[in-house]
């Protein structure tokens, strides 16, 4: 029976399309309604995860006292009434917009698309007919290595942009294999050696609510008697908030707190300048760059020498820029979760404000 279980748990590691699906069920179960109870075995052992239901970083370290439930977003109203106005706003942005609607949050255009800069994108086609407007967003640890020629934002060729290929059709099909190997001896090798099988089958066996109070006793211990956490997560200064620690360890390029150059700032600028460039010439009317703080900056950037990239860059900058550094320094209210790397509603809100008062005035 031990054989056979870990047989088969071996087996559902190797399957990576079944693995994706247990880590949306898991991580995403917190976001519709509570059911009473689960309705089906797959449900019962498969769908249980406290990971992120209460923040991304409590899920890294599992500290029992940032354990704080995330408050939902709140959705975005418009007068159905409202006339067409022959306006379209992208954005490119990162995890800070993913799986936001924002579809009515901009009465001033018709349609809201985003494009997801983790994963590959493009190119992007634009209506003819509309005028485009195009807002580049960043959370400030992002900007660092941005180079739109190394991103996965693919770009349409000169030649295609001097036909004007990008307006009203087809996606080009990308080129090359699909990832998948051909052949039966390359699919087994590639199940079987996943560089993520150890990882998957940890997702299976201990990834589990059952398993929540276990890791908050060793995580509670580790940092109550040795001061230690895990090593993606920081506590602020305060201890009222986790941090992301990419951000707050000079070892990492990402640190608020590492040490940045003039020339740096010029490198990044450059390459904003170059992407906008880029997306001026494929049609977009405006293009707009707006930057997300990291939230030791706006709460912990006395623990150590602050850089100000955000700052610094935004003054450098040669086109528009959303700026909402000054009034989330200035808020009052909290405008980030406690237990999580993003702002919280009230977070959106503001940045929302202020898009739309600056893209207003173009």
């Amino acid at each position: 029976m031990v054989l056979a279980g870990s047989l088969l748990l071996f087996v559902m590691a190797m399957n990576q399309t079944f693995i994706n699906k247990v880590k949306y069920d898991r991580y995403f179960d917190h976001l519709p309604p509570p059911t009473a109870k689960r309705r089906s075995l797959y449900e019962r052992l498969f769908v249980r995860s406290d990971r992120w239901r209460y923040g991304d970083l409590y899920g890294m370290s599992f500290l029992p006292g940032y354990k704080f439930k995330l408050e939902p977003y709140r959705p975005y109203t418009r007068d159905t009434g409202t006339s067409p106005t022959g306006k379209i706003l992208y954005i490119i942005g990162d995890s800070f917009l993913a799986d936001k609607k924002l579809d009515r949050a901009f009465d001033n255009f018709d349609a809201v698309v985003f494009s997801d800069r983790r994963f590959p994108f493009g190119p992007v086609i634009l209506d003819s007919t509309k005028q485009n407007y195009l807002v580049m967003e960043f959370a400030e640890r992002n900007l660092v290595d941005y180079d739109i020629k190394k991103s996965l934002e693919r770009r349409w060729s000169t030649g295609q942009i001097l036909s004007k290929s990008f307006f009203n059709t087809i996606t080009p099909k990308e080129t090359g294999g699909s990832g998948v190997p051909s052949g039966v001896i390359a699919r087994i090798n590639k199940a079987m050696f996943n560089k993520d099988l150890s990882r998957n089958i940890e997702l299976l066996l201990f990834d589990d609510k059952l398993f929540t109070p276990v890791k908050e006793l060793k995580a509670g211990i580790n940092y109550d008697l040795f001061g230690r956490t895990v090593r993606e997560t920081a506590v602020s200064t305060d201890k009222k908030r986790l941090l992301l620690n990419i951000t707050v360890d000079t070892s990492f390029r990402e640190s608020a707190f590492r040490n940045i150059t003039d020339s740096e700032i010029n490198k990044i600028s450059e390459n904003l300048n170059y992407a906008e460039k880029y997306y001026l010439s494929v049609g977009f009317k405006s293009v707009f760059l707006s930057v997300v703080p990291n939230a030791v900056s706006v709460y912990d950037d006395k623990r150590m020498h602050y850089n100000h990239l955000l700052e610094r860059v935004e003054k450098k900058n040669s086109f528009p820029v959303i700026s909402i550094w000054d009034f989330f320094r200035a808020s009052t209210r909290n405008l980030y979760y406690r237990s999580d790397a993003h702002w919280n509603p009230e977070g959106l809100d503001l940045w929302v404000d202020q898009t739309r008062k600056a893209i207003n005035k173009y």
